[in-house]
């Protein structure tokens, strides 16, 4: 990580380069790369101005704070590069994918040949009952299927209404 101190209409400090240093060392959790910071102090009548740039790995931040003090405008300026960096990581994270957002409902990768379709995914519960209690909540429900487990085998079973206006039973087998 390079930091470069630039004064500008004012003497060059030892101790402000110091403290710009020390103030901007942390940023280097934010890049795993190389990172250029470059950092202008100027004075302007009674305006005490700090510039920041910020580039490497993919990430760029830009930044100015003025106050009456050179040490605050540093202090207020790193903060703002700090919060910039900060949000920037977390966008390449969600780009490079940073898990699931959502909460009941998630969408599942298209699959091969199906180019910009996704799947929904539900979670739907599946009740212990036997066949004969299914077929008596099936009418009751607004779903054209009822998924439950079978208190008999302990596997998952669903019960829909086929085209004939006829119920069928899908029941999973092993081959």
């Amino acid at each position: 990580m390079r930091i470069n101190v630039t004064f500008r209409h004012m003497e060059p400090s030892e101790n402000l380069r110091q403290y710009c240093e020390q103030r901007f060392k942390k940023l280097k959790k934010y890049a795993d790369g190389p990172m250029d910071v470059n950092i202008v102090l100027s004075v302007e009548k009674f305006r005490q101005i700090a510039e920041v740039q910020v580039s490497g790995d993919g990430i760029r931040a830009n930044a100015a704070e003025e106050q009456e003090d050179m040490r605050a405008a540093i202090d207020l300026v790193s903060d703002k590069i700090d919060k910039q960096l900060r949000r920037a990581r977390e966008r390449l994270r969600e780009k490079k994918g940073g898990g699931l957002k959502g909460g009941l409902e998630a969408e599942a990768p298209a699959a091969p040949g199906e180019a910009g379709e996704a799947i929904r995914i539900e979670p739907i519960p599946a009740k212990p009952m036997s066949v004969d209690e299914a077929l008596a909540q099936f009418p009751l429900q607004d779903e054209p299927f009822l998924v439950f487990t079978n208190a008999e085998t302990e596997t998952v079973n669903v019960l829909y209404r086929r085209k004939d206006d006829t119920l069928g039973l899908l029941v999973p087998h092993r081959p």
